[in-house]
């Protein structure tokens, strides 16, 4: 009996600790990882978020750029943090889902990082510049029906949503389209504005402000339905081309060994945050993102899933891993 009195006391004194260890957290300033270029949708929300973030925790919270090679470098510096709470990372759906599945890396984002907050599903609109001759999505696969290898697609990495989308197109539309490479989500946009490539898939909220100024057009939808900013053009899905598997999120993760009570104190928050009409009319509606009101297992059990899923889709379309 006292041996049992006695592991229930630890297991009390655990349990204490830990409620605690969430209660003062945090007592430093926390630093957050984003995996996305400067000026970007990523860090663009995930600065965002980190103000709002240390006005409610009453500590500093700090974001660093850690852009390149799809999200493994941000990755690779996260895993390798402590797991105290006081290092965060933010990444796209890419470098979570799909990264893992064509690329051999040093880690698993599943296995060794844990879903802290699903910071939202962003809708991206398929657009091209002014002197391209189409007006629609279905426009633009006919001319590149028409004249294989002329239209040009601005990619910013093999594992991102446009990416997937033309390889989808050239096997089921039987199209050639040429993808041009960019660094970074911005540039691959600003690559567009420039005329140096037809066509790209980018943040709803940030492409509106260039439809508006006349600098690019707006040939399709990816969401969930209609813009109001944009009645007049089609989703993907109404153009026939849905391909649902490929929608974008952002999401902040943390090195596994986190205590669950951080994990969800950080859930709890940033939640709340969704909340406030401000950030919302700052960091979401104006970028483009839908909440997805996720806790912290539910946003895990969601990681798990978009990784199964991605699997059979990359089969489906024979892409290989590296």
């Amino acid at each position: 009996m006292p041996r049992k009195i006695g592991l229930w006391c630890v297991a009390l004194s655990c349990a204490v600790s830990s409620a605690a260890l969430a209660q003062n957290y945090p007592f430093k300033p926390v630093r957050i990882l984003s995996s996305g270029g400067a000026g970007g949708p990523n860090d663009t929300q995930t600065r965002g978020l980190a103000q709002f973030l240390g006005d409610r925790v009453g500590q500093p919270v700090v974001v660093e750029n850690r852009a390149g090679a799809g999200g493994i470098v941000a990755g690779e510096a996260c895993v390798k943090s402590p797991p105290d709470g006081y290092t965060l990372c933010t990444f796209g759906s890419g470098a979570i889902s799909w990264t893992p599945v064509l690329n051999t890396m040093s880690y698993d984002p599943i296995k060794d990082l844990t879903g802290v907050f699903h910071m939202g599903f962003i809708d991206s609109i398929i657009n091209a510049h002014p002197s391209v001759p189409v007006n629609s999505l279905g426009e633009l696969v006919e001319l590149a029906r028409a004249k294989p290898g002329y239209v040009t697609w601005a990619s910013f990495g093999l594992t991102t949503s446009g990416y997937f989308f033309v390889q989808w197109l050239k096997k089921y539309k039987k199209v050639d389209i040429v993808i041009v490479p960019y660094k970074s989500a911005i540039q691959s946009q600003q690559a567009v504005v420039a005329g140096e490539v037809m066509v790209n898939s980018y943040t709803a909220g940030q492409t509106l402000t260039l439809v508006k100024a006349g600098k690019v057009k707006a040939l399709a939808v990816n969401g969930d339905g209609r813009l109001p900013e944009l009645p007049n053009v089609q989703t993907d899905e109404e153009a026939g081309f849905n391909l649902p598997l490929i929608k974008s999120w952002f999401g902040m993760l943390a090195p596994v060994e986190i205590p669950r009570e951080i994990a969800v104190r950080l859930n709890t928050e940033m939640n709340g945050i969704n909340k406030d009409p401000k950030y919302a009319d700052l960091y979401m509606k104006r970028l483009g993102f839908r909440s997805a009101n996720m806790d912290v297992d539910q946003f895990n059990a969601y990681l798990r899933k978009g990784r199964a899923d991605f699997e059979d889709f990359a089969k489906e379309l024979g892409l290989k891993k590296k």
